[in-house]
């Protein structure tokens, strides 16, 4: 999980530490860091600039011999009267007047990079000199495209206070100045809420003991509009798969390259800038955790459905390849086809292309258990399926949809033109804690908490408290937070935010009067001693074998439990007695030549007619059986 601490430094509202303090205080409290990557190295030297004139090169159909204003910030570089710097271009969109990206004598390619570093310099190029380049965003390592360069639009909006002007560095302006902390996956397994940088952000904040405050587009209960223009039919027919399957229209999108912001950012985090829309919601899901996916109105047809594949259905996919898929495969399709592995990947059929006018924007909440099998049966290990086998929470599909329609209004010029249709088929509420003492709190944790200590530590990562009494408490864990489930799950939250390693290594007092001896336990011994003695030996087996095993001990199989997940072909169902593994044992000595022996053993049965306990637990007995 890459984290930016630029993107960290917006939502916390304090200084950070220098880097080293801070890896150190994530690899105590937070997770392990596996990298710190230096992503100005990466854009270091690259300025914005200005193109002031631009003539076609003399003999070439595509080249241009380009003089560029970087404002004199550049030295060491040879200029014209007016300080101008000449670079020849080849891009079919250079022209005068444009601010653009220059990599001038002496920077390295970034596309390059962590590859075979390129380093550029003064060339030339059919005879006339070329001072490095003038960048693609392929270039820029910004994705794929290298049609053009990269186009700057002086008045876009930027994350920095850095004016866009000749000269100015690149980095500073676009928040590539940046330093990204890689997190080991493994350690968010149980947090869904950490694969998103607020989530991140929200922790860090928690364990330098500072309050936390989510944006007000996150924590607010979202109003949709109601709007129309689009045809927008939505079912779902697997609620037990797909709690929550949410879908809106909207019209007039204009799919173009995202704004240079927006790009910079995915690039920060890791990913490749496609297109405005597609970027929108891999941006979204970076940002909060919930992945989305956007379709082609027009190709899929008005009609939005989710259901359970067809035994050898097929989707061509958008990486190219075509699955075949499985009956227990979640599909989304347009009522005809599957145009999407639910949770997974989408179809290439039906993808955001150039040509897009309209969309169809989904947030879904899938099981993750489903969505696991399938990742594993087709091989497919993407960034959704990265998050949605956490456990993501369905309360925040609603508001990051709302985000996501908003932000791609900003950038797109689209509008809404459907009501947003919400399937929410199980909802869920918030876990709340019964009252507790902070006792509770002191003895698992060997510390000496307040009420007011333990409410300020889970009150900064958001959780609401309150006090009942004196000593007592409520706890309710906000609605992101799908890991708080019992009261142990609290004191091991406020133990992490409080930092283990500052707890007291003190032993818990406990009582050395001798332990009243156990009546069951001092029977199986006494039994064990007079079997020993007689001259028999203890046999222990497993509870689970197979079939066969029963079959040959005349024991009826349909008075046993089968396994669904047996460890082996031959563990597949639970014993009923014990006598069947004893049996198995006396075989294979006999085999071996021994004739005169004894064997006991004292272990568990479970049969199907002893019934189950209340939570639905097949009883267990225990046997004593012995075989001469």
């Amino acid at each position: 999980m890459k984290v930016s601490l630029q993107t960290v430094r917006k939502y916390v509202g304090f200084d950070l530490p220098p880097v080293d303090e801070l890896v150190h205080r994530i690899n105590e409290q937070l997770g392990g860091v596996e990298e710190v990557i230096d992503i100005a190295k990466k854009y270091e030297g690259i300025r914005i600039v200005r193109v002031v004139e631009c003539e076609p090169l003399e003999g070439s159909d595509h080249l241009h011999v380009t003089k560029i204003d970087d404002g004199g910030a550049t030295p060491d570089i040879e200029r014209d009267q007016d300080g101008l710097v000449q670079v020849v271009c080849g891009a079919p969109n250079v022209h005068a007047g444009m601010f653009t990206v220059w990599l001038a004598p002496g920077v390295t390619v970034p596309e390059t990079f962590d590859k075979e570093p390129f380093v550029l310099s003064a060339k030339p190029l059919r005879g006339v000199v070329s001072n490095g380049m003038l960048a693609s965003p392929k270039e820029l390592d910004f994705g794929d495209a290298h049609e053009g360069i990269l186009e700057i639009d002086p008045n876009e909006w930027k994350p920095s206070a850095v004016a866009i002007a000749p000269g100015v560095l690149f980095s500073e302006v676009y928040g590539l100045d940046d330093i990204v902390i890689d997190i080991e996956n493994k350690m968010f397994t149980h947090r869904p809420d950490c694969f998103g940088q607020l989530g991140v952000a929200r922790e860090i904040a928690g364990i330098f003991g500072h309050q936390f405050t989510s944006p007000d587009w996150y924590t607010t209960m979202p109003v949709f509009d109601v709007a129309d223009g689009l045809h927008l039919e939505v079912s779902n027919e697997i609620p037990t798969s797909v709690p929550r399957f949410m879908a809106v229209a909207m019209r007039d999108v204009t799919v173009k390259p995202s704004p240079v912001w927006l790009q910079a950012e995915l690039v920060r985090l890791g990913a490749k800038p496609i297109n405005n829309i597609v970027d929108v919601t891999n941006y979204v899901m970076l940002l909060t955790a919930q992945p989305m996916h956007a379709y082609d109105y027009d190709k899929v047809g008005g009609y939005l459905g989710v259901r359970l594949a067809n035994e050898g259905e097929q989707i061509a996919l958008l990486n190219g390849k075509t699955a075949v898929l499985n009956s227990a495969d979640i599909v989304i399709t347009d009522g005809k086809r599957p145009i999407g592995i639910g949770g997974v990947m989408g179809g290439s059929d039906t993808e955001v292309s150039d040509d897009t006018k309209n969309i169809i924007l989904e947030c879904a909440n899938f099981d993750m258990y489903t969505l696991r099998r399938t990742s594993m049966r087709h091989g497919l290990f993407t960034d959704a399926v990265t998050r949605f086998t956490k456990g993501q929470s369905p309360l925040q599909n609603d508001r990051v949809l709302q985000f996501a329609m908003q932000t791609i209004v900003n950038i797109s010029g689209g509008q809404q033109a459907s009501a947003v249709v919400d399937d929410f088929s199980h909802p869920s509420s918030q876990s709340e804690t019964d009252v507790f003492d902070v006792a509770f709190v002191n003895e698992r944790l060997g510390a000496e908490f307040d009420v007011d200590g333990v409410c300020e530590l889970l009150q900064n990562v958001e959780f609401e408290t309150s006090r009942v009494e004196n000593t007592k408490m409520v706890v309710k864990s906000p609605f992101w937070r799908t890991d708080i489930d019992i009261l142990e799950d609290v004191v091991e939250e406020v133990g992490r935010l409080y930092g283990f390693d500052k707890l007291r290594h003190d032993l818990p007092r406990r009582s050395i009067k001798p332990a009243k001896y156990d009546d069951r336990r001092q029977l199986k011994q006494s039994i064990r001693d007079v079997l020993s003695r007689a001259g028999a030996n203890e046999a222990l087996t497993y509870s689970f074998v197979h079939k066969n095993l029963l079959e040959k001990a005349e024991q009826d199989t349909d008075d046993v439990y089968e396994l669904s997940n047996a460890l082996s072909p031959d563990l597949q169902f639970l014993r009923s007695t014990v006598l069947p593994s004893l049996l198995d044992k006396i075989h294979a000595n006999v085999k071996s030549g021994f004739t005169h022996f004894g064997l006991f053993e004292i272990g568990k049965g479970h049969s199907v007619f002893a019934g189950r306990d209340e939570q639905g637990v097949p009883v267990e007995q225990t046997y004593l059986s012995f075989v001469l």
